[in-house]
């Protein structure tokens, strides 16, 4: 009996001892497998980010495209004012006897002409209303009841023109164009390269030492989005932002509410997308952001040129003369 007591510990250890072991090498194919499925889930989410990166970077560059096009567009538009005005320049050296009559006349037309091109191209009601004050003014100097029916529509265009409720539509522009100004300051979140130790530390445990040396490195990101970047995203993204705003800068120049609209909406989902909510400089953008996307820019935009009809009979009436 004396014999067996010490045999039955031995046996009892030995049992404890494989029970111990069988729970670690457990414990580590757990582990293991945890590991995988979350390298593979991070794989696969990197893998959505590039498609939706290249997505973005097409989007920006047929956005850029429009932008480029409506700039032609614009300067052929004034390309062809101006060369209207040199027309009636080099028409005014051709004035014979009674020229000034007729020169304040091609003065005025250029004048009224100016105001409609600049209501269209730049939506400045009360840049236009200030020329077609000019027109009449010129017309005035005529001292002719004849002048009295062209008059009479420069008037009517004129008070047209300030009873019209017209935005700031300068001020935006230039407030978005600060907004540009701020987008390379925006926080986004970039990958950062994970510590190397060339020793374990002795301080902690040994189940930490065995994560350690797993062949595995396992990132956890807390929330869908926004993930992190890196450096060439990122710029990716700074430039989609950009683009937005420079969209709606074009649209409040060209009178466009929809596209203007559209814009706004897009930088505002860009920032809520990819940069980092935390910080300060993305929120007070985000509020910018949400204040003039609910300005009043679909107003219907005053329709002129009475003035300019009327004149233009008047110049018909006085070649005919």
């Amino acid at each position: 009996m004396t014999q067996d007591r010490p045999f039955s510990r031995q046996t009892g250890v030995s049992l404890l001892a494989v029970l111990l072991v069988l729970v670690v090498l457990a414990a580590l194919g757990a582990a293991g497998w945890w590991g995988w499925q979350e390298f593979t889930r991070l794989k696969s989410e990197k893998s959505g980010l590039a498609d939706q990166v290249a997505t973005v970077k097409g989007e920006l560059t047929r956005q850029q495209r429009e932008v480029q096009a409506a700039l032609s567009d614009l300067e052929k538009r004034q390309s062809k004012l101006g060369a209207q005005m040199n027309r009636d320049r080099a028409a005014l050296t051709d004035i014979k006897s009674g020229g000034q009559r007729l020169w304040l006349i091609n003065e005025a037309r250029a004048l009224a002409s100016l105001a409609s091109q600049r209501l269209l191209l730049t939506q400045d009601a009360l840049a236009a209303r200030r020329l077609l004050k000019a027109a009449d003014q010129t017309l005035a100097r005529l001292d002719d009841p004849a002048v009295l029916p062209a008059r009479k529509a420069l008037a009517l265009d004129m008070e047209i023109l300030s009873g019209a409720s017209q935005v700031d539509v300068q001020g935006m522009v230039l407030r978005l164009g600060a907004l540009r100004e701020l987008v390379a300051e925006l926080a986004v979140p970039t990958e950062a390269s994970p510590a190397e130790r060339s020793e374990p530390d002795g301080d902690q445990s040994w189940w930490h030492d065995v994560m350690d040396r797993m062949p595995v490195t396992v990132r956890r990101h807390e929330g869908a989005v926004p993930l992190p970047l890196s450096g060439e995203q990122a710029a990716l993204v700074r430039l989609t932002l950009d683009g937005s705003l420079q969209q709606a800068q074009l649209a409040l120049m060209q009178g466009r509410a929809e596209a203007y609209r559209q814009a706004i909406e897009n930088a505002q989902s860009t920032l809520k997308q990819w940069f980092r909510s935390d910080d300060s400089r993305t929120a007070h953008m985000q509020s910018t952001l949400k204040a003039m996307g609910g300005a009043n820019v679909a107003q219907a935009l005053p329709q002129i040129g009475n003035g300019l009809a009327a004149i233009e009979a008047l110049k018909r009436k006085e070649g005919d003369a």
